[in-house]
């Protein structure tokens, strides 16, 4: 009995130290990673307190990217996770009060966010999907010029802090913690003025700023994304819908069958307009049809 025990405490202690050392590795990994700076240029911007402009990005950044999701609706900063595993990620606070970095940042110094994924000090930014969103020169001017015009906000957000599972999750590929990783700087360019006035050219220029393929993935089969994951929104997924259904689904979080819409789909996206949300599904409904419903299309939560 004696060496059975004996020999199941050895077991277990070269399983934690096996434990022990990966998670050493992962620590090592990923820090070693945030330390990284990048070089990363940007075109001049045409940012200017222009009425016309800074109302774009309000609708942009209310709408369209949803800012708020991580930003807080103030864009004051907000917490993304504040969990001893996880980790304490916070979003900074974007206004021009204590603790702010508009009066630290330059108009370059965003763009560079926008288009490389990387701060002022030249290392990556932390789980913001700089990689997904296409922006074009203007529209990232006037999310600049709306930034601009907030009224200040005194909030100095918790520093980041990456817990073990986050760490375990990154170093394994299975979080995009450090997008800057994944911009392919040397090639980086703003996206080029839509100049094709279809409603699937239209819809297909509002799915590529808003980045839903971060979430839906690049062929729109779903299951990326916050838990449960994105749904498909290929015909699989949304196959049977007509033009009301969709909006009314983006303006209600709920299918036409009444279930709901997993929480991570932003409820901002349902605040854009008619003419956006009708073009979105225009262009939607031209996607092939990919993959299979997910399963929490498959078994969605009901009220």
């Amino acid at each position: 009995m004696k060496r059975l025990l004996s020999i199941l405490l050895k077991i277990v202690a070269a399983v934690l130290l096996i434990v022990g050392m990966l998670l050493g590795y992962a620590w090592y990994n990923v820090h070693s990673r945030m330390a990284a700076t990048y070089a990363a240029t940007v075109p001049p911007l045409d940012v200017k307190p222009d009425a016309e402009l800074v109302e774009r990005g309000r609708y942009l950044t209310s709408h369209v990217i949803i800012c708020s999701e991580c930003h807080g609706q103030n864009l004051g900063g907000g917490s993304m996770s504040d969990d001893v595993m996880f980790g304490r990620l916070y979003a900074p606070n974007l206004t021009s009060g204590r603790g702010g970095i508009a009066s630290r940042y330059t108009d370059e110094d965003f763009a560079r966010v926008f288009l490389h994924g990387v701060r002022k000090d030249g290392h990556s930014v932390v789980f913001m999907p700089s990689q997904d969103f296409k922006f074009t020169a203007r529209d990232a001017a006037a999310v600049i010029s709306y930034i601009r015009s907030l009224p200040p906000v005194d909030n100095t957000v918790p520093e980041i802090r990456i817990g073990p599972i986050a760490t375990a999750l990154a170093a394994t590929g299975k979080l995009p913690l450090l997008p800057a990783e994944m911009i392919d700087h040397a090639h980086a360019a703003f996206a080029p003025e839509p100049v094709a006035t279809d409603a699937v050219s239209k819809g297909a220029h509002i799915v590529q700023t808003a980045g839903c393929i971060g979430c839906h993935t690049p062929t729109f089969e779903g299951g990326s994304g916050p838990p449960p994951g994105a749904g498909n929104i290929t015909p699989i997924g949304i196959g049977t819908w007509v033009e009301k259904d969709f909006v009314a689904a983006l303006r209600t979080h709920k299918r036409p069958d009444g279930t709901k819409i997993a929480d991570g789909m932003p409820l901002g996206l349902g605040g854009m307009s008619d003419e956006d949300l009708s073009n979105v599904f225009a262009f939607l409904k031209t996607l092939p049809a990919k993959g299979k419903k997910t399963e929490h299309q498959l078994h969605p939560e009901t009220d």
